[in-house]
C-alpha cells in the first residue's frame, strides 16, 4: 500500500508541476483564469514533452528525466516573465492559485480518480493491443535516444506514430514511476485531461455556465451508447458482463465503434486514447483565437500556441490530421469577423490562408518526428457496405437526441398556425433527407442529413444575431463537423490491409471517436440554450433530457460495478501483481532482466499471433526482441520480407536447435539473452533442446521460465 500511494503522489506532483509551469502563459492567452486552469495540466505535459524531445535531438542530454526537469524550469521562467509583464495593473500581485484553480483541480482529479479506481480494480495489462502499448511505453521510458527503439524488432526504430507514448513516457520519467504502474496511471490521467478539456470547451461556448460545462464533460467522457444501455438493462451488474459488444454494434462486429468511456475503461493505451484530450483542447484554443479578432502575424504567440496544440493532437494520432486542418482553416476564415457574421469572400480567403499557414506550422513543428517513421498509404475507396438505421442509432441515438432537443425549431409565436408551419417544414425536410439517403443507398444518412440541416439553421441564425453570437457559430461548427465525419464513413473509407469484409473497420473506429466529443459538446451547448430559453417548461423536453441522461449512464455504471465484482487481488495500479499470479516464472524473469540486462541487450523469445501473450518479455521490459507480433510489424513496415525472415529464424532456432544456424541468428540480431518458458514449450514442442546449445551460459531459472545468457565468444560458432 505504501508504494501504491507513493506512486500516485509522485505522479500527481509531476502533473501539477507541469501544469503550474504553463499556467501564467495560458492566462495571458485566454484572458481569464478559468480556461487556463482547466487546460494547464494537459498542455503543460505536452509542452514539457515537446521541449524534452527537442533536447534529445539537439543535446547529449537525451530523452531523460533531466531533460524533463530542465524543460519545466524553462517553461516556468518564460511564465514568470509573462506574468511580470502582464498589462493588468494587479497581475503581479494577483494570487497564483485561487477559486478557479481549485475548481479545475477538483474537476480534474475527480474524473481521474474514477478511472484510477477502475484501473486499480483490474490493473492487468493483458488482451487486445495492450502488449504493444506497454512495449512502446517501456521502450521510451527505458531508452533516451530518438527515434525510439522498436521493442518488437531488434535493431530497428519504431515505425508507427509514437508521440502519444512519448507524452506518457515523459510523465513516467518526470515522476519516477515504473512503466508497469505508469501505464495504468496514464490511462486515468488522460481521461481526466479529456474531461477538463471538454468542460473548458463547454464553458466557453455557454458563456461560463457550469451546468453546460459539466454536461459537456460527462457527455464526452462518461456517457455510453444506446446499444450498451440495452445490454446493461438486460444483464445488470453481471460478473461476466460482455462490455465488448457495445463497441462492435455496426456490421455485426466488422467495424469498431468505440466511444470515450469504453476507450478509457478497456484501457488500450493506444494513440486514439493518448491524442483524445489534445483533440478537444485544440478546439478550445482555436475558438479563443477566433474570438480574439487579432489574426495578424503580430499575434504570432497566439498562432504558435494554436499550432502547437493542434500539432500535438495530430502527432499523437495521424487520423486527427483532417479535422485539425478543417478546424484551423475555418477559424482563420471566420476570425476576421470573430465569427459574429459571415466574412466577405476576399477576407474569408485571406483568413483561410492564415489558418492554412498555421496548420502547416503545426506539422513543421514536429518535422523530425514525422520523418522518423513512414507508414504506407493506400488512398481512399468508395464504401460498398452501409450502416442499418437501427444499428446506427444503437451508437448515436443518445447524442443525437440531446442535439435534437437543443436544435428543434420553436415557433416565435405561440399559435397553432406557427406550429403547423414548423411541423410541415420539418416533415418535408425529413422526407427530402430520406430520399437523398436512399438515392445514395445509405439509409442512415437520412438521420445525419436531417440533423445537419437543423445544425446549419441554428448556425445561420447565430451568424445573423443582432449582437453577434460567436459561441453559437462555433457550437454549430462542432455539430456540423462531427456529423460530416459520421456521414463520411457511409460514403468513403481509408484503404488498409484488412480486406473488403473489414473495409470500414478503421475508418469508423477513428472518425466516430473524433465525432463523439464534437457532438457531445455541441449538443450540450444547444440543449443548454434551449433550457434557458424556456424549453425547461416543456414536460416532453425535461423527460427527453432525463431519459437520455439515464440511458447514457447505464452502461458505464454497469461495467464499473462489474469490474469491481471481478476484482482478483487487492486494489493496485501495479500490473506486476496480475502478471505474477498469471505466470510467476515469467514475472520473476522480467524482474531479473530489468535489473541485470545492460543497455544494448537483445532477447530472443517466442513469436506468434497478435492479441496474445507472444512478445510478453520484450513488452514488459522494453528490451528489444528479434520479433514480436509479426502481424503488426508487417502492417507497419508494408510487409517487409525481413519480418517473415525473422519469424522463420525464431521458429528454426527453437525447433531445430542447430548450433551453427542458431549462432548465425544470434550474431545477426546481436542476441544476448534467450528465454525458455511455458509459451516457448507450447509453441515449439522441441524447444527444450535450446538448453543444450554450446554457446549459452548456465541459465537462471524462475520456476518454469529460464533465461540463458549468450556466453562471450570470438564471433565463431563454438564446436558442439
Amino acid at each position: 500500500m505504501a508504494s501504491f500511494m507513493r506512486d500516485i503522489l509522485a505522479w500527481a506532483l509531476a502533473t501539477e508541476i507541469a501544469g503550474l509551469a504553463v499556467l501564467p502563459l495560458l492566462r495571458s492567452f485566454f484572458g481569464n483564469r478559468r480556461d487556463a486552469a482547466l487546460l494547464s495540466r494537459p498542455i503543460g505535459l505536452a509542452a514539457v514533452a515537446y521541449l524534452s524531445w527537442c533536447l534529445s535531438l539537439w543535446t547529449p542530454i537525451g530523452f531523460t528525466r533531466l531533460a524533463a526537469m530542465l524543460s519545466i524550469l524553462a517553461l516556468a521562467a518564460v511564465s514568470w516573465v509573462v506574468r511580470r509583464r502582464s498589462p493588468a495593473a494587479d497581475a503581479a500581485a494577483a494570487p497564483l492559485w485561487g477559486d478557479e484553480e481549485r475548481l479545475a483541480l477538483i474537476l480534474f482529479w475527480s474524473a481521474t480518480g474514477i478511472f484510477l479506481l477502475i484501473r486499480a480494480a483490474g490493473p492487468a495489462i493483458l488482451g487486445a493491443e495492450k502488449f504493444m502499448d506497454l512495449g512502446f511505453l517501456n521502450s521510451l521510458a527505458r531508452f533516451s535516444g530518438m527515434p525510439p527503439t522498436d521493442p518488437w524488432m531488434a535493431g530497428k526504430t519504431i515505425n508507427y506514430y509514437y508521440w502519444g507514448y512519448l507524452l506518457a513516457a515523459t510523465q513516467a520519467k518526470l515522476s519516477g514511476v515504473a512503466p508497469l504502474t505508469a501505464y495504468n496511471l496514464a490511462v486515468a490521467t488522460f481521461a481526466g485531461f479529456s474531461f477538463v478539456a471538454s468542460v473548458c470547451l463547454g464553458l466557453r461556448l455557454s458563456r461560463g455556465d457550469l451546468g453546460v460545462g459539466l454536461a459537456s464533460g460527462v457527455a464526452t467522457v462518461f456517457a455510453g451508447n444506446l446499444a450498451g444501455a440495452f445490454d446493461a438493462w438486460s444483464n445488470p451488474f453481471a460478473t461476466d458482463f460482455d462490455y465488448w459488444h457495445a463497441s462492435r454494434v455496426i456490421a455485426a462486429g466488422n467495424t469498431i465503434n468505440e466511444f470515450p468511456f469504453f476507450t478509457f475503461f478497456h484501457a488500450d493505451l493506444h494513440p486514439h486514447l493518448l491524442a483524445f484530450p489534445y483533440f478537444i483542447a485544440a478546439f478550445a484554443v482555436a475558438q479563443r483565437w477566433l474570438e480574439r479578432q487579432r489574426a495578424g502575424w503580430r499575434e504570432w504567440p497566439t498562432l504558435l500556441l494554436v499550432a502547437f496544440v493542434a500539432g500535438t493532437a495530430r502527432a499523437a494520432s495521424l487520423w486527427n490530421m483532417p479535422a485539425m486542418g478543417i478546424l484551423l482553416i475555418a477559424c482563420g476564415a471566420l476570425a476576421v469577423t470573430r465569427g459574429e457574421r459571415l466574412p466577405r469572400f476576399r477576407s474569408a480567403v485571406l483568413g483561410g490562408l492564415v489558418g492554412l499557414a498555421v496548420f502547416v506550422v503545426s506539422i513543421q513543428m514536429f518535422r523530425p518526428y514525422n520523418a522518423s517513421f513512414h507508414l504506407e498509404e493506400h488512398g481512399l475507396g468508395r464504401t460498398t457496405m452501409f450502416s442499418g438505421i437501427l444499428e446506427f442509432l444503437g451508437v448515436w441515438e443518445i447524442l443525437f437526441a440531446i442535439a435534437v432537443a437543443g436544435l428543434w425549431p420553436r415557433p416565435s409565436a405561440d399559435d397553432e398556425r406557427s406550429r403547423r408551419m414548423r411541423d410541415l417544414g420539418l416533415t418535408l425536410t425529413a422526407a427530402l433527407c430520406l430520399l437523398l439517403a436512399l438515392t445514395l443507398r445509405a439509409p442512415a444518412l437520412s438521420i445525419v442529413f436531417f440533423l445537419a440541416l437543423l445544425a446549419l439553421s441554428a448556425t445561420w441564425r447565430s451568424l445573423h444575431a443582432p449582437d453577434g453570437d460567436t459561441a453559437g457559430v462555433f457550437a454549430g461548427f462542432l455539430l456540423l463537423l462531427g456529423l460530416g465525419m459520421v456521414a463520411g464513413c457511409e460514403l468513403i473509407y481509408f484503404k488498409d490491409n484488412y480486406g473488403a469484409e473489414l473495409q470500414r473497420m478503421n475508418t469508423i473506429f477513428k472518425f466516430y471517436h473524433q465525432a463523439w466529443p464534437l457532438l457531445a459538446v455541441g449538443g450540450a451547448v444547444f440543449a443548454g440554450r434551449a433550457w434557458f430559453a424556456g424549453a425547461r417548461k416543456s414536460v416532453f423536453f425535461r423527460l427527453l433530457i432525463a431519459s437520455t441522461a439515464l440511458a447514457a449512464l447505464l452502461w458505464p455504471i454497469n461495467v464499473a460495478v462489474s469490474r469491481f465484482r471481478q476484482r482478483d487481488g487487492p486494489f493496485s495500479l501495479d500490473a506486476r501483481g496480475p502478471l505474477a499470479r498469471r505466470n510467476p516464472g515469467d514475472a520473476s524473469a522480467i524482474d531479473w532482466l530489468l535489473k541485470n540486462a545492460p543497455n544494448g541487450s537483445v532477447i530472443l523469445e517466442a513469436t506468434g499471433d497478435p492479441y496474445s501473450e507472444f512478445a510478453r518479455i520484450s513488452s514488459h521490459t522494453g528490451i528489444p526482441t528479434v520479433l514480436g507480433w509479426a502481424n503488426h510489424e508487417g502492417l507497419w513496415r508494408a510487409n517487409d520480407p525481413e519480418v517473415a525472415e525473422r519469424a522463420a529464424r525464431v521458429n528454426f532456432f527453437y525447433t531445430e536447435a542447430d548450433p551453427r544456424m542458431a549462432w548465425e541468428t544470434i550474431q545477426k540480431y546481436r542476441v544476448t539473452h534467450i528465454v525458455l518458458g511455458d509459451l516457448e514449450r507450447r509453441t515449439y514442442p522441441s524447444a527444450e533442446r535450446v538448453a543444450g546449445l554450446p554457446f549459452l551460459a548456465p541459465g537462471v531459472s524462475f520456476g518454469t521460465t529460464t533465461v540463458y545468457r549468450v556466453a562471450p565468444g570470438d564471433g565463431q560458432a563454438p564446436t558442439p
